[in-house]
Parts: C-alpha cells; sequence; structure tokens
C-alpha cells in the first residue's frame, strides 16, 4: 500500500505542475509576463503535468502493472545503476563545469566564466549540504 501512496503523491505533483503552468500562461498575458520566457515554462510546465498525468494513468490501469513499476523502482539492482549513474553524471558535470571556467577566463570571457563557476559553486553547495543531512540521518 506503500507504493500506491508514493503513485497517489505523484499524480498530485503532476496537477500541480498543470496549476503552475497554467498560472504562468495566464501571467504572459498579463502586464507581468511581457517577455516570452513566461508563457515557454508555463507550456513546459503543463506538458510536464500531463505527461506525468498520463504515465500514472498507464501504470495504474491494473494491479500486475503497479507490481512490475514498485518492482522496477525498488529492485535493488536498478537502484545500484540508478544511484551510480546519477553520480556519474554529476561528478561528469563538476569536471565540465570546472573546466569550462578555465578555458572561458583564459578566453576572457569573465562573465561568462563568473556564471558558470557560480553555477559550479551552487552545485557543490548542494551537494554538501544534502550530504550532511543524509550522513546525519544514517
Amino acid at each position: 500500500m506503500e507504493f500506491r501512496k508514493k503513485l497517489k503523491v505523484r499524480l498530485y505533483t503532476a496537477i500541480a505542475y498543470i496549476i503552475i503552468g497554467a498560472v504562468f500562461i495566464g501571467l504572459s498575458f498579463t502586464r507581468l509576463g511581457a517577455n516570452e520566457m513566461i508563457s515557454s515554462f508555463g507550456a513546459v510546465f503543463a506538458v510536464m503535468g500531463i505527461a506525468r498525468i498520463v504515465q500514472y494513468l498507464r501504470i495504474t490501469k491494473d494491479e500486475e502493472s503497479i507490481h512490475q513499476r514498485e518492482i522496477a523502482e525498488t529492485d535493488e539492482r536498478n537502484v545500484m545503476i540508478w544511484t551510480k549513474a546519477r553520480s556519474l553524471a554529476f561528478s561528469i558535470y563538476i569536471l565540465a563545469a570546472a573546466l569550462a571556467v578555465v578555458v572561458l577566463y583564459l578566453m576572457n570571457m569573465n562573465f561568462a566564466g563568473k556564471i558558470v563557476a557560480y553555477n559550479l559553486f551552487g552545485f557543490v553547495a548542494i551537494y554538501w549540504i544534502c550530504y550532511f543531512i543524509i550522513s546525519r540521518k544514517y
């Protein structure tokens, strides 16, 4: 039953995405939304919400598909694979961003280098905050 509750939370999150998208699209028609980015963000949120609802309906169509999805998400091998893939992606991103900062500064593109450096700093700061929270939990 715990997995069904998790699926319900995902459904409510998808509905929230659609609502956020509708708000952004609505704001794009006002004076506040004078640029086209707000409507683009709204469309992206709405599409993400619709896609998640379709996925939810597909998963919950019968007990067998719910069971298969639960196995896919809780199987130790699958969890290890996506954890290692996420870790590898993080490591590659950090190295690529650090290299990009150096290259941008060498090319006298200081402003772009500073933006990438702040992004890199933010990523590492989020990592350390999460690390300390999880280390206290376990």
